[in-house]
């Protein structure tokens, strides 16, 4: 073959593994998609099937088979031998390793395999064997339909998930086992359940000569460019369970016993698939890359260990090759494409091992590193930061301070590099170079740089990172404690910025807390300033612990007789109490909760702010503090405070712990004589639940009901009236108390005037039936005796006489009504009745009256 002609074949032959890698990210699994190469090559392997399928079909004889093997290990071997010179050309040398050799032949000569394997299958067919008479086209039947299913072979590894390409190779596998089974069955080629020896010895043999060809169609299999799949796996299982079945191994066992053979590719199948498909396409992979980096072909190495590491991160065989290739690199040597093919990672790693190791770099190899590093930079810039701490090291063990600063103020400014994961990961080392490992770096970038706004909050947390990372690390603990020590207030609240309630997350509370129980009991006012600081912060970071550090606060400030800082801290417990909630306190910091509001209820009182104490109060009392004693104390603030209406309603419900509280019976009758109707009245949607109108008009109808009245008394008797018609205002009990005591106080026109809403209502039940009876009853009195309106008295009185209480005295007025109206038959009529009360005061009164008109 030409050398062009040869060279074209091989590229379509050659999946190349360089953009097999380039396309892996369109693969989620990682797999790579097929190209025309891979068709091809798949091809090739149908066609290995078809062309075998022939063999045994068609010639299942040893001694056929036989010389055509007999081409085929010729054709294997020749390939063979041509793959080792090609290497050798190439520049391996087998004698120093000679299995090494071979399997890199194998796999680094695929071709000639290929070659020679299919075309000594070919030339044995052709030259050993002749087709019965009639059959001379199945050769080409047989080969087209291995191509077929090769092809079929790529369709199925365009699957990208693996366990739907894994079940679709195994029914695929199945569905091939089916097909071969019942087909010969059905043409008659064999009986699989006859028991005839001359046709069991036909199907020992048609299985045995199936699974003679599998080792080969293996070959192909595991010397190809593409990577083996699921489903070439599944078909090498299905032709061996069909080559079992025939031998029939299982023929002593009864009826479905003749089956269970095919268990065993099953489970042939399940654990290639599962366990040692991905291990030696990687293997194969890792050992090409070792191949190439002997021969120092830094483009395919780098491929090969790439494509290694995709499949699995964590092998470490093809992680020392690829660390072995970066350590040999020449990066003078390298074209452009091939740098970018670099795992830039590993050459950060390797520039660490040089610059960070035990042993001060020499001065060729600080300079191979920057190499390196100016590498990664030009090529990886996300990687910056890294390679500017690396930099900063090696021109630090150069002594050229001046370039190392550089790359330090570079490396701590957080505007050089906004939200940058990589910064966070080497800030620490940057800190720690800048802080305390070399004096110079101290002087000229630590020192300086720590006392920029928001630097030291920045080097606490990457303390803070680097101490989860390495929690016995007693470097890291050192520059911990050094940056916490100059930690002052105004930094942590600028790091709290722009949301106060939201304080830095990478900063050790517990750590601040510690310090400031250090210091807060020294005797030197300024460790206390600081012990105090402190402890601020950390109740800013432990809410769930805050009312107890602030509550140490509060001691602190009493021991130094200071009563703003003894407020000031008592406020911050009341609100870290509220911020938390007190139903989520802890018990203990519950409890220090209600005492520092107790405290600040005291300190209130004493400064006479009776507006704040009854606000920390109420919060005492709805953090859980209720008793009667507290509500007592309560609505006196609120007395005091000027509030009578909630002074009031807090004694109402004071009284449903104590109802018989004589001190408590006194407030609620002065909080009732002293509440403003004014403020009832616009909140009595709220407090309608809590205002007690009976009180009210009970207590107005005892004053009402008192012969002697003062102007107080009877003031108070109406005060309590009004109100109860406030919250109540068609309430007729209310109404006719607040009449009589208009009657009492001589204002007749509003008290008629009330009387007579009343009469307008209808008649309620109980007390209200009473009280319109009632009504009725003085509206007849007054149309009698005051306002000359004996008609009105007269339809008032009649009314009253269906109440169940009138008796002679109402009949006595109604007949009273009548002769002043004229109608004396009516009058005699109603003194006769009253007559018939014998023990009535009016009867005879009465009788005399009756007399009297009828003369």
């Amino acid at each position: 073959m030409p050398e062009q002609g040869w060279t074209a074949y091989r590229s379509h032959l050659r999946l190349p593994i360089f953009f097999n890698i380039m396309m892996k990210a369109n693969s989620p699994t990682g797999r790579v998609p097929v190209l025309r190469s891979a068709l091809f090559e798949h091809a090739l392997k149908g066609l290995f099937l078809g062309l075998w399928a022939y063999l045994v079909v068609l010639h299942p004889s040893w001694d056929a088979v036989g010389r055509v093997l007999l081409w085929i290990a010729g054709g294997t071997a020749a390939g063979l031998v041509l793959g080792m010179i090609q290497q050798c050309l190439r520049g391996f040398r087998p004698l120093r390793n000679l299995p090494g050799f071979l399997l890199i032949t194998l796999l680094e000569s695929s071709f000639f395999i290929y070659v020679g394997l299919l075309g000594g299958l070919g030339l044995g067919i052709t030259i050993e064997t002749n087709p019965p008479e009639g059959w001379e086209a199945w050769l080409y039947y047989f080969a087209g339909s291995g191509v077929v299913l090769g092809l079929l072979f790529a369709q199925v590894r365009r699957i990208r998930h693996n366990m739907t390409r894994q079940v679709t190779g195994g029914i695929l596998g199945a569905a091939l086992v089916v097909f071969v089974l019942w087909g010969g069955a059905e043409l008659g080629y064999f009986q699989p359940d006859s028991t005839d020896p001359t046709a069991v010895l036909f199907m020992q043999l048609l299985g045995a000569l199936l699974l003679v060809g599998l080792p080969f169609f293996y070959l192909l299999l595991f010397c190809g460019e593409t990577e083996e799949s699921e489903v070439e796996i599944g078909v090498l299982c299905a032709a061996l369970g069909i080559g079992l079945f025939l031998l029939r191994f299982s023929s002593g066992l009864p009826e479905i016993g003749d089956k269970l053979i095919f268990l065993v590719p099953v489970l042939l199948y399940f654990l290639y698939t599962t366990r040692l498909l991905t291990r030696l396409t990687v293997f194969k992979h890792t050992m090409r890359g070792y191949g190439f980096l002997s021969l120092g072909r830094v483009r395919d190495s780098l491929v090969s260990f790439g494509r290694a590491l995709t499949l699995d991160r964590r092998n470490e065989l093809a992680t020392r090759g690829l660390y072995q290739l970066h350590r040999k690199l020449d990066l003078n040597t390298l074209d452009p494409d091939t740098i970018r093919l670099l795992n830039f990672d590993f050459c950060v790693q390797l520039a660490e091992q040089t610059l960070l190791g035990d042993a001060v770099p020499s001065a060729e190899k600080r300079a191979e590193s920057l190499r390196m590093l100016d590498l990664v930079e030009s090529y990886s810039p996300q990687q910056r930061p890294r390679v500017d701490y690396l930099k900063a090291v090696a021109n630090t063990h150069g002594k050229d301070f001046d370039l190392a600063a550089g790359y330090l103020v570079q490396l701590l400014n957080p505007e050089s590099y906004p939200n940058s994961a990589i910064r966070d990961g080497v800030l620490y080392q940057a800190w720690d170079l800048s802080l305390r490992l070399h004096p110079e770096l101290v002087r000229r970038i630590g020192e300086p740089h720590l006392a920029l706004p928001g630097r030291r909050m920045e080097a606490i947390a990457a303390a803070e990172r680097q101490l989860r990372k390495f929690p016995d690390d007693s470097s890291v603990k050192e520059l911990r404690s050094f940056l916490y020590a100059g930690l002052n207030e105004t930094e942590f609240e600028s790091a709290c910025l722009p949301s106060p309630a939201a304080p830095p997350a990478e900063f050790s509370y517990d750590h601040v807390e510690q310090i400031g129980l250090s210091l807060v009991d020294d005797p030197s006012p300024e460790k206390i300033d600081r012990g105090q600081m402190f402890l601020r912060i950390a109740a800013r970071g432990l809410p769930q612990r805050g009312p107890w550090l602030y509550t140490r606060l509060v001691q602190a400030a009493e021991q130094r007789a200071d009563p703003t800082g003894v407020r000031r801290y008592l406020n911050n417990i009341k609100e870290i109490g509220q911020a938390v909630g007190p139903a989520n306190l802890a018990a203990d910091q519950k409890a220090l909760y209600l005492a520092g509001l107790g405290k600040l209820v005291d300190d209130a009182v004493n400064r006479g702010d009776y507006q704040s104490a009854v606000d920390d109060m109420r919060l005492q009392i709805e953090a859980g503090q209720e008793d009667v004693n507290q509500l007592r104390k309560l609505a006196e603030l609120n007395a005091k405070n000027g509030d009578v209406l909630n002074a009031l309603l807090i004694t109402e419900r004071a009284l449903l712990y104590s109802k018989t509280d004589p001190d408590l019976l006194a407030k609620k009758d002065s909080y009732y004589y002293s509440v403003d109707i004014k403020r009832v009245a616009d909140a009595k949607e709220k407090i309608r639940n809590w205002f007690d109108v009976n009180y009210c008009v009970t207590k107005a109808r005892k004053v009402v009901d008192q012969n002697e009245l003062d102007v107080d008394t009877l003031e108070y008797g109406l005060h309590l009236a009004a109100l109860a018609r406030e919250m109540e205002p068609t309430r007729q009990s209310a109404m006719v108390t607040q009449a009589r005591l208009l009657l009492r106080k001589g204002d007749r026109d509003q008290a008629v005037q009330l009387l007579e809403d009343i009469r307008e209502q209808p008649i309620g039940s109980g007390d209200e039936e009473d009280a319109w009876y009632l009504a009725t009853r003085l509206l007849g009195d007054l149309y009698l005796n005051e306002l000359n309106r004996p008609d009105l008295a007269i339809t008032a009185y009649s009314a009253y006489s269906k109440y169940n209480k009138s008796g002679g005295e109402t009949l006595f007025q109604l007949a009273r009504a009548y002769e002043a109206t004229g109608n004396t038959a009516a009058a005699i009529r109603n003194y006769e009745a009253v007559s018939i009360y014998q023990n009535h005061p009016r009867s005879y009164e009465a009788s005399e009256a009756a007399r009297r008109l009828k003369g």
